[in-house]
C-alpha cells in the first residue's frame, strides 16, 4: 500500500476491556460513550466519571477545543479476584472473566455501584479533534500523557519485521507484571499521515494489526470429578486435578460449570485433560487430549441428587444447573449459617468453618436463628472431632460465642437484611436499605421499593407506547394516535412515581437536560426492589419475621425526621489498622451518621481514614488530593458530631476452624 516508503511500526499492549470514547470539550469531559457497533454505543459519562484514571479537567494548557481520545476500561487482575472472592463468600456464583465484568459494571444504572468496582483506564487512540494531530502514534501518546492522560505502559518504535517480533516477544516476557490482562500486541502504523492513506476496511483499520499470544497450557490428568452444593443450593462441578505449575501457581482444581459443560467437550474421570488460566486468572479445562484417552474412561453420570443430603435435585429450567431442593440440606445449612454469622453481617465471632459444620452435623442447628435458642452447655459439650477422637469446645470457647450471639440480636436492620441472605441484598444493599426503613416490616411493606419496580415497568411501556418510536413506525395513523394516548399515560405514572421517590429521598435527578421526574437514579435498583419485596412476600419472608417476633428480635434501622445525619452526603474509604476502633465499628459509626464507606478512593472520596499499615489507598488519596485524617482526627470528628467513640469489642477469629 505504501511502496518505497520508509515505515516505522508502534507496538502496544492490547488491553482485554471494553473500548470507550471519552469527549472533552475546552478541557473538561463532557461525554463518554462504548463504541457500540462503531457507529452508535451507550452513553456512560457519570458512570465514566467515577473512574480515578480518568481526570475530568485535562492537565496543563493548550488543550483543543475539541478532543475525544478512545481506548479501553478494564478491571486489574486484584480488583477482580478481590470481587470474586467476596462473592463466593456471599455464597454467589462468581463472575466469569474480568472483561465483562467492566463491561457489566459499565451498563449499571447507578453510579455508586461503579464506583465500588476498582476500573481502570488505558488511552491510545483519537475520534474527533479540532486542531492537527501529532505527527505520529509515539508523539500522540506522548502528548495525550501531558494531558493527564492514561497511555499504555509498555511502547517501543520498530523499523523492521524483526524489530516487531523483538518487541512483541519482550512485551510477552514482562506482562504478567502489568496487574492486568493483556491477550495480545497491537503493532500499528506510527506515521498519522500514512495512516490516512493507508486507510480502513469497513470495520478496522488497514494501518493496524492484532498479535494474539497463545494461552499458556499445560497437560493434567483428571483425576475425579467432586460436586459442591453452594448456599442456595446449585450442584456445581469440580475437577480434581493432578497438581500442575501453570503461569505463577499451582492448579490442582478447576470449575467445569455445569452438566452441560461437561458433554460438551466429553470430560471423563482419568481423562489427559488440557488446562489452561482463563483470562490468565481462572483455572479452566480446555479440552480433552483423546488419544491419551484411557480404555476404561466413561462419561460422567452427573448426579440429580445432592450428594449431601440425597434429597432430589431439579435441574432449573431457566439455567443450566441442577439445584438441591432441600431448604434443610446440610450443605446448604452450614453456608448459610457462616454467612449469617460473618464479620459484615451479625459477626458472631468463633462461629466459623468447623463449629457451623458440628452444629448442623449434630442437628443443634437447622436454620440460622436457632442459634438464638441454644444453650451453653450445648455449645461448650459440642464434639468438633470424631466419636473416636473426640474435641470438646470447651465453656471458655461457648461463652465468647454466646455472649456474641447475644450481641447480635440489638445488631441494626442492616447488619440483618445482610445476614438474612435476601437475594440480590449484599452488603452496601443493606445498608443503602436501612437508611430508609425503619424495621423489617417497614421493607417489606415498602412503598419505595413497589415504586422502583413500577417505575421500570413503565420505562418500558413507554417504549413501547411511544409512536414516534422504531417499533412503531409502520403502524397507521390511527393506531399512532392510541398509542400516543397510551404513552401520555404512562408518561404520566412514571412522572408520579418518580416524583414520589424523589419526595421521599429514595432517589436523586438525573443530571441530564432533558430530564424529567421519571428519569431518577434511584439508591437501589429494580432488580433489588424486585427480589427484596418477592423473598418478603414468600415463605421465607413471611417464616423469619414470625421466628423474629417470637425470639422479641426488632433490627431498627432509619427512623424519619430523627438522629443526626452529620455525614450526610459525605464518602469514607478506610486504610490500614485503625487501632483504637475496628474498621467495622468505624464503618458503623459513619453510617449510623448518614454518610457512606467505599472500598475504592475516588474523586468523590471525602476522607480516607488511614491506619498504620496504610497502602495503595493512601497514596491514591495523595495524588487526588483527597483529605486524609490519622485514627486520632476520625475519633475527634466523630466526638464533635455527638457519636461518640466506643471501640469494637469484635473477637478473634474462630480457633477451630477460620
Amino acid at each position: 500500500m505504501l511502496p518505497g516508503e520508509q515505515l516505522e511500526w508502534l507496538v502496544e499492549p492490547k488491553v482485554d476491556g471494553l473500548a470507550v470514547s471519552l469527549l472533552y470539550e475546552n478541557g473538561v469531559f463532557t461525554r463518554g460513550a462504548t463504541r457500540g457497533d462503531g457507529e452508535r454505543g451507550d452513553e456512560i459519562t457519570d458512570n465514566l466519571k467515577t473512574l480515578r484514571s480518568i481526570p475530568l479537567r485535562l492537565h496543563g494548557k493548550g488543550a483543543p477545543e475539541v478532543l475525544e481520545v478512545r481506548g479501553e476500561v478494564y478491571l486489574p487482575v486484584a480488583g477482580f479476584q478481590r470481587i470474586r472472592e467476596e462473592m463466593i463468600a456471599a455464597g454467589e456464583e462468581p463472575f466469569a472473566n474480568a472483561r465483562n465484568t467492566a463491561a457489566g459494571t459499565l451498563k449499571q444504572l447507578d453510579p455508586a455501584l461503579v464506583a465500588k468496582r476498582p476500573l481502570e483506564i488505558v488511552l491510545y487512540g483519537l475520534g474527533e479533534i479540532s486542531v492537527d494531530p501529532p505527527p505520529t502514534q509515539a508523539a500522540l501518546l506522548e502528548w495525550m500523557k501531558a494531558f493527564g492522560l492514561r497511555t499504555p505502559k509498555f511502547t517501543r518504535v520498530c523499523h523492521t519485521a524483526e524489530e516487531v517480533m523483538k518487541a512483541i516477544d519482550e512485551l510477552d516476557s514482562i506482562r504478567d507484571g502489568f496487574g492486568f490482562e493483556t491477550d495480545g500486541a497491537v503493532i500499528k502504523l506510527n506515521s498519522i499521515e500514512q495512516r490516512e492513506r493507508v486507510g480502513y476496511h469497513s470495520r478496522a483499520p488497514k494501518w493496524a494489526k492484532a498479535w494474539k499470544y497463545v494461552s499458556e497450557q499445560a497437560e493434567t490428568v483428571l483425576e475425579s470429578i467432586t460436586i459442591q452444593v453452594g448456599r442456595t443450593g446449585v450442584l456445581t462441578p469440580v475437577a480434581e486435578l493432578r497438581p500442575v505449575f501453570l503461569r505463577g501457581s499451582t492448579i490442582s482444581r478447576a470449575t467445569l460449570h455445569n452438566e452441560d459443560e461437561i458433554k460438551r467437550k466429553d470430560i471423563r474421570i482419568g481423562d489427559t485433560v488440557l488446562i489452561e488460566k482463563a483470562g490468565e486468572v481462572i483455572p479452566a479445562v480446555v479440552k480433552v487430549v483423546l488419544e491419551k484417552r484411557p480404555s476404561s474412561a466413561q462419561p460422567f453420570p452427573f448426579p440429580h441428587e445432592c450428594p449431601v443430603c440425597h434429597s432430589q435435585a431439579k435441574r432449573d429450567p431457566n439455567f443450566a444447573v441442577w439445584v438441591c431442593e432441600n431448604v434443610n440440606c446440610p450443605a446448604q445449612l452450614t453456608r448459610r449459617l457462616e454467612y449469617f454469622a460473618k464479620r459484615g453481617a451479625l459477626d458472631i465471632d468463633g462461629l466459623g468453618g468447623i463449629v457451623a459444620d458440628k452444629l448442623v452435623e449434630r442437628s443443634l442447628v437447622r436454620d440460622p436463628l436457632d442459634l438464638f435458642e441454644l444453650k451453653l452447655e450445648q455449645l461448650a459439650t459440642l464434639n468438633l472431632g470424631t466419636d473416636d477422637e473426640p474435641r470438646v469446645f470447651g465453656e471458655k470457647n461457648a461463652t465468647k460465642v454466646t455472649e456474641a450471639i447475644k450481641r447480635a440480636k440489638t445488631q441494626p436492620l442492616a447488619r440483618w437484611l445482610h445476614a438474612l441472605a435476601i437475594p440480590e441484598v449484599g452488603e452496601e444493599t443493606a445498608h443503602d436499605l436501612a437508611k430508609h426503613h425503619p424495621s423489617l416490616e417497614a421493607v417489606r411493606d415498602s412503598a419505595m421499593l413497589r415504586d422502583v419496580v413500577a417505575l421500570d415497568r413503565l420505562h418500558g411501556e413507554a417504549e413501547e407506547s411511544n409512536p414516534r418510536g422504531k417499533r412503531n413506525k409502520d403502524k397507521t395513523e390511527l393506531e399512532k394516535q392510541k398509542l400516543a394516548s397510551r404513552h401520555a399515560e404512562v408518561i404520566a405514572e412514571a412522572n408520579a412515581a418518580g416524583r414520589r421517590l424523589l419526595e421521599a429521598g429514595f432517589a436523586a435527578p438525573a443530571k441530564k437536560k432533558s430530564a424529567t421526574d421519571a428519569d431518577v437514579v434511584t439508591v437501589v435498583g429494580p432488580v433489588v426492589a424486585q427480589a427484596a419485596l418477592h423473598w418478603f412476600a414468600g415463605e421465607s419472608g413471611h417464616e423469619t419475621l414470625k421466628r423474629l417476633h417470637h425470639l422479641h428480635i426488632a433490627p431498627k434501622g432509619a427512623t424519619p425526621g430523627a438522629g443526626d445525619q452529620a455525614f450526610a452526603g459525605k464518602t469514607f474509604v478506610l486504610t490500614g489498622t485503625l487501632e483504637k476502633m475496628g474498621r467495622n465499628a468505624a464503618a458503623e459509626k459513619i453510617r449510623a451518621l448518614g454518610g457512606n464507606v467505599s472500598s475504592s478512593v475516588s474523586r468523590k472520596t471525602s476522607y480516607v481514614v488511614a491506619g498504620p499499615g496504610a497502602g495503595s489507598k493512601l497514596e491514591d488519596a495523595q495524588s487526588l488530593g483527597v483529605t486524609v485524617l490519622s485514627e486520632d482526627q476520625f475519633l475527634k470528628m466523630l466526638a464533635d458530631s455527638g457519636a461518640g467513640t466506643g471501640s469494637s469489642n469484635t473477637l478473634s477469629d474462630d480457633l477451630f476452624g477460620e
